[in-house]
């Protein structure tokens, strides 16, 4: 895992460095996927530092994608791609990258993916005036995101209307869109989302004259951005910032805040940002009597309009060429009235013979469609199937191992302690000696309770958590002197969801027993790290390496089981190994749940 991040940091300055804009071509060593992936999620993180790299290396993952027949990494990177060259100003282009985005998600039936979309084409629309296509798009992903249960993009839908109403002065109906985000947002920890609905909060709270709570809403929306790295948030924040300032007249503060924007736009390629803060500063400079810096900068806001793409200017040239290629038609049908007719009447055949082949290759596309959705429907099904027998079977087995280890241990030493207490009768023999006997097979009997109810489930993680109970197990795998297991915690400050931190510990304890039953392994490490968004267990071992697909294919409950528990907390199950070299590493990559500050207190 840290070779291939290593590796796709490599890779990422290469493609900086690179005089091809795409980037020198991966190594045949590398992952194609993996870097594909990387790109994906941290877009948000690529160009809120720099745009133009972002759009490069977004167009590499399209291209990538496109090679390997990945719609819907293909999807989410055009999605992305329309997002970056909006922000250049790069206005059709964008376009062309949303409209394919969601082709391809229809093409995949995903709800949460066109609703993404359909917001980003809707903050398009609205820009360049044309808000009923903007409003349908933003209803259009309202549906989808609650039919695909995705918060993060409702959330996103409600703050662009509250936007929408917020410009037209409906203040009621965009408030009330603006506290349905922030809930949203809070609900799910997502800090970006943050970033930018506590803007509009600063907003409501400047229009009730509010100027210092405003400001307030403002420094913890910087906050955020700052740690997480958005430059582009902070940029944006101190435009907002200068304009809190001059509404309330407040001129000479407002023009450090739109001078620092301006700077940090065009460093970041963010021109129409830059545009927007020239035309401010020189509106101050004039409200303050500096007519001179004010005409300079009216100068350069003129320069960066010129620049941008002209959305309205294209439609005027499109429709000045239809009108001159029509009238050249007309032209052309006067000289030649006869001929146009008899390619009518062959036009019309041909016509209705290319409708009828639309019409059987949508049924006919249709009917695979519905094909496909039955193979996909009968796979769920399987694989619920699949985890539902691993899961019975599992249970089954502990509770076999249980009723092995009470007949067994229990079984055995009840009979010498029953021996032990009938030896009493006769006279002869030495009672001190018996009751010492008779104590020491009961001290055996609780070490023994303690580890069947600990298997069953650690009083310590229910009590301590996750980190205090795999700390206690490691002790515990110690102590037989087979392995050496050290373990490493980062970030872990509260607590994790019960179902969290059980499915962890485990998919933990399988996967140790696992390597103590079958591998030669005699070093383990366990390191288990947390964000505010991700929590990552990892477990490495030095034993031997082996083929990966015949334990997820074997007739063995272990590795289904595990997947059950990662799909419990809706994480992701790596396996890193090769057969012939040392060395495994196991991975799980989930969403943090973590417990409140009064959650916590009352598990204490």
């Amino acid at each position: 895992m840290k070779k291939l991040i290593i590796l796709l940091c490599v890779v990422l300055i290469g493609c900086e460095l690179s005089d091809d804009p795409m980037g020198p071509m991966l190594p045949e060593s590398a992952s194609a996927l993996a870097f594909v992936d990387s790109i994906n999620q941290h877009f948000y993180k690529l160009h809120s530092q720099n745009f133009e790299n972002a759009k490069v290396q977004t167009e590499r993952a399209i291209a990538i994608s496109q090679a390997n027949a990945w719609p819907d990494k293909e999807a989410l990177a055009s999605k992305n791609l329309g997002v970056v060259l909006y922000m250049q100003g790069q206005y059709e282009p964008a376009q062309v990258a949303f409209l394919r985005s969601y082709k391809l998600y229809d093409s995949l039936s995903d709800k949460s993916g066109l609703a993404r979309v359909c917001n980003e084409m809707g903050a398009f629309y609205r820009k360049h005036g044309y808000e009923e296509q903007a409003m349908n798009l933003w209803n259009q992903a309202e549906d989808l995101a609650k039919e695909a249960d995705d918060l993060e993009a409702l959330g996103t839908t409600y703050g662009m209307k509250g936007t929408f109403y917020w410009l037209k002065k409906q203040y009621d109906v965009s408030d009330a869109y603006y506290f349905q985000t922030y809930d949203i947002r809070m609900e799910q920890g997502d800090s970006v989302g943050l970033g930018y609905v506590l803007v509009d909060l600063a907003d409501m709270e400047q229009r009730k004259g509010n100027l210092k709570g405003a400001l307030g809403y403002m420094e913890q929306s910087n906050q955020i951005r700052r740690l997480i790295g958005d430059e582009q948030g902070v940029t944006d924040n101190h435009k907002m910032i200068g304009d809190l300032y001059m509404d309330v007249g407040d001129y000479a503060t407002a023009i450090p805040f739109y001078q620092q924007c301006a700077k940090e736009s065009l460093q970041l390629g963010y021109p129409d940002l830059a545009r927007k803060s020239y035309d401010s500063l020189a509106s101050a400079y004039s409200l303050i009597g500096d007519y001179q810096q004010a005409f300079g900068h009216h100068v350069l806001a003129e320069d960066l309009e010129d620049s941008l793409f002209n959305l309205e200017k294209s439609k005027i040239i499109d429709e000045l060429r239809t009108k001159y290629e029509t009238a050249q038609k007309e032209k052309e049908l006067a000289q030649k009235d006869l001929t146009i007719q008899r390619r009518n009447l062959l036009t019309a055949g041909l016509g209705g013979g290319l409708v009828l082949l639309i019409i059987l290759g949508a049924q006919y596309i249709q009917r695979q469609k519905l094909v496909h959705q039955n193979q996909l429907t009968l796979e769920k099904s399987r694989f619920k199937e699949a985890q539902i027998e691993a899961a019975i079977s599992s249970q089954e087995k502990e509770r076999t191992r249980f009723a092995q280890d009470l007949h067994d241990g229990f079984g055995q030493m009840i009979s010498i302690l029953n021996l032990n207490l009938k030896s009493l009768e006769n006279e002869n023999h030495d009672r001190h000696k018996v009751f010492q006997e008779s104590a020491k097979v009961l001290e055996d009997m609780y070490r023994e309770l303690k580890g069947i109810c600990f298997n069953l489930m650690p009083q310590t993680l229910i009590k301590s958590g996750i980190m205090a109970a795999v700390r206690e197990f490691a002790a515990r795998v110690n102590t037989t002197g087979k392995i050496s297991l050290e373990t490493d915690f980062f970030g872990l400050d509260n607590r994790l969801s019960e179902v969290q931190e059980i499915s962890l510990y485990r998919i933990t304890q399988e996967w140790v027993n696992n390597i103590l039953k079958y591998s030669d392994a005699d070093q383990v490490s366990i390191q288990i790290t947390t964000d505010q968004e991700e929590i990552t267990l990892m477990i490495e071992d030095n034993g031997s390496g082996f083929d990966a697909e015949v334990l997820r294919s074997g007739s063995g409950n272990g590795w289904r089981n595990m997947t059950s528990r990662a799909n419990l907390i809706k994480g992701e199950l790596e396996l890193d190994t090769t057969p012939g070299l040392r060395g495994n590493t196991l991975i799980v990559n989930a969403p943090v749940h973590f417990l409140s500050h009064h959650q916590n207190e009352v598990l204490v």
